[in-house]
């Protein structure tokens, strides 16, 4: 799939000496800038959809406040667990909207959220942080 092969490629972009730097992946520019833009595209197809109703029980999602001077001040164990601890929660929260969402369109949105979101966090899972 194409996030797929964007995240193998941006992988592969950051192995150094047989080594993996996942805190590089996830603050890779390019990375960023793509996931800011499928955002962006989501929003305009949610926003496409007829009405959406509440959710009947709502879902907690993860903290989007962010100083770049406190990330840089933080060991890597802890923003391993940050970064790891933040996806879990969003893939946690968009599998229970999903359960709530019948309406086609808000299904599909949150359906793509997942698969990316879910990708992500198994990717970042599969290897050491040092």
């Amino acid at each position: 799939s194409p996030p797929g092969l964007l995240l193998l490629t941006s992988f592969l972009l950051h192995v150094e000496e047989g080594r993996a730097s996942p805190t590089r992946l996830v603050c890779d520019n390019r990375l960023i800038q793509k996931y800011i833009g499928e955002a962006k595209d989501m929003e305009k197809k949610a926003g496409q959809c007829q009405a959406l109703p509440a959710l009947s029980c709502p879902m907690v999602l993860p903290l989007v406040d962010f100083s770049l001077q406190q990330w840089k001040s933080k060991s890597n164990e802890t923003k391993r667990r940050e970064i790891l601890c933040d996806l879990a929660l969003l893939v946690g929260a968009v599998a229970g909207a999903q359960g709530q969402v019948t309406q086609e369109c808000g299904a599909r949105q949150l359906n793509q959220l997942y698969q990316h979101a879910n990708s992500f966090l198994l990717l970042l899972q599969t290897f050491s942080w040092e």
